[in-house]
């Protein structure tokens, strides 16, 4: 049955992709001047794409269109109350605005759904991406190249889509883009130019803006807590342990951890992945919070004093605020079989204490607390000047005028 509906979603989109949609938007004008950004997740407004798309708002150009590209009716409606331009998904005005504009911004590959890239197939299509990983992806991972490259999955793909080959693929430094994205991605062209979202951590004042789409009501505890002497340990795993999260198999105990949060005026923010959402394993808990998974982390990462992680590529970001990054990477050998391996050796490229239980994690947040000798300081410069090639906020510049100059014909 699953082969069955998938070979039918092959022949729909090689009749109505590629036989219809790809022919009639032929007959459409292109629009040189028109952008759309389309968020992960069907259109969530948060990552680099959010970052860019605020950023050339501010700009003010008037010889420039562009939209935000949401199927969410929430996203829709927030940004409209706001009065930023943005179009809600599937409408004749969106299926008309794919088909004629001139460059598509997206930060993941799912974005081509939906016969959105039979839609957009004449468009310049920049992928901004969502993070530096730890684990294989795209073309490195498992069995991939064996998958993609017979015959039948490359004419699948194609037809669907799938083997999209953006024209921009954005990294951070030469030293990803040689090891991991020039290897895993199919791109005409990858540039280290920095992550939009990473601004964020270099702006004084925030303003509105900016806080579109993030926990509003958990940054503002955090401020609170904060303002009382407490520091702010943010605990962010990532989304594909196989054990499950650090709660559901036991690892960390909640009720342990805010008496322990209580006793040294420390506040847990607990921010999952967004495909994650355990928040009804919290209650009300004494100087934890749960910050809503689907939320912007970039507003939490400004605030936060001291990061504990996993595998999750967030702290390559975080590594720009250079502060204490905490791992506690408690299932490594399951984790390390389940993605037969990494694509880097994992103590080497974590440059914090490594803890395997609770106690030890308790151990490590007290030690950076205290004030004393930052033994990893030295260990996160090292990683931080190879993750990126710029450490400052100005990569939505960067991108947008490489944009500018390479893709756009403004009349």
């Amino acid at each position: 049955m699953k082969k069955f509906k998938h070979t039918l979603k092959t022949v729909k989109a090689l009749i109505l992709g590629w036989a219809v949609i790809i022919p009639l938007i032929h007959l459409l004008p292109l629009k040189k001047n028109l952008v759309l950004f389309i968020g992960k997740n069907n259109g969530s407004f948060f990552d680099n794409v959010k970052y860019l798309y605020l950023y050339l708002h501010r700009l003010n150009r008037k010889d420039i269109k562009y939209y935000f590209f949401t199927e969410k009716q929430s996203v829709y409606n927030m940004l409209k109350c706001h009065n930023l331009p943005v179009l809600f998904h599937p409408t004749l005005r969106s299926i008309y605005a794919l088909a004629c504009s001139n460059i598509i911004i997206s930060c993941n590959m799912a974005w081509i759904k939906n016969y959105k890239y039979h839609l957009s197939v004449r468009a310049k299509k920049i992928q901004l991406w969502h993070g530096v990983p730890l684990k294989k992806i795209g073309m490195l991972v498992n069995d991939s190249l064996k998958k993609h490259n017979s015959l039948l999955a490359r004419i699948d793909n194609a037809i669907r889509g799938k083997n999209c080959i953006h024209d921009l693929f954005l990294s951070t430094s030469d030293y990803f883009t040689v090891n991991i994205f020039s290897k895993a991605m199919r791109a005409k062209r990858f540039i280290e130019l920095g992550y939009p979202r990473n601004s964020i951590f270099f702006k004084g004042q925030l303003d509105k803006l900016d806080f579109l789409d993030a926990d509003v009501q958990s940054l503002e505890k955090i401020t609170e807590f904060q303002k009382k002497g407490f520091k702010c340990v943010c605990y962010a795993p990532t989304w594909d342990d196989p054990m499950g999260n650090a709660i559901q198999s036991g690892y960390l105990d909640l009720k342990r951890l805010s008496k322990f949060a209580q006793e040294h005026k420390i506040l847990f923010v607990f921010k999952f992945h967004p495909s994650i959402n355990c928040k009804n394993e919290f209650g009300l808990l004494s100087n934890i919070i749960y910050y809503n998974s689907s939320k912007d982390i970039q507003p939490l990462l400004r605030v936060t004093d001291i990061l504990v992680t996993d595998y999750s590529s967030v702290y390559m970001d975080y590594l720009l605020l250079n502060r204490p990054i905490i791992f506690f990477p408690y299932n490594l050998d399951g984790y390390l079989k389940a993605h037969n391996g990494l694509l880097f050796d994992f103590n080497s490229m974590a440059p914090g204490p490594k803890c395997y239980s609770q106690e030890q994690l308790h151990e490590a947040i007290l030690d950076c607390t205290a004030g004393q000798k930052d033994d990893f300081a030295d260990d996160r410069g090292q990683i931080r000047k190879l993750a990126f090639k710029y450490e400052d906020g100005r990569a939505s510049e960067r991108i947008w005028d490489f944009i500018m100059k390479e893709y756009m014909e403004v009349p």
